[in-house]
């Protein structure tokens, strides 16, 4: 499962194709927009090229593409690992989603709360750094 559709909100027309390899969103659109980068190969699976609508069909069911067994991304994720920097909150996504394909690197990194290890967020604070270094 390299990477999954990703649906932030019930109620919104609103998609996002999450890597589950990179811990990040690298598309998103509505759902004419997400059905046309499946039907063009976007996550490079066969099964999306031949029927997109599935992919998208269980994304508005269960809030993502990801099978029930597997479970990554369902309405009840709240949370997601962003790069190893820290937690992105779902209602955020989308939000992450434009500053990602805006190259917005930092300000995707604002959006982020720290793991609930990293005393201070000084893991988070050290990713902040080095994106506004680079």
């Amino acid at each position: 499962m390299p990477s999954v559709v990703i649906k932030p909100h019930p109620d919104r027309d609103e998609y996002v194709v999450w890597s589950t390899i990179t811990e990040r969103p690298y598309a998103g659109g509505n759902r004419a927009e997400i059905l046309e980068l499946l039907h063009d190969g976007i996550r490079r699976d066969e099964g999306d090229r031949r029927n997109p609508d599935a992919a998208v069909e269980r994304a508005d069911r269960w809030g993502s593409s990801a099978l029930p067994e597997w479970g990554f991304g369902h309405w009840d994720d709240e949370m997601f690992i962003y790069q190893q920097a820290g937690l992105l909150h779902r209602k955020d996504l989308w939000r992450a989603t434009v500053l990602e394909c805006e190259e917005r690197d930092r300000e995707v990194l604002d959006l982020l709360d720290p793991f609930g290890d990293d005393e201070g967020g000084e893991h988070l604070a050290r990713c902040k750094a080095m994106a506004e270094a680079a």
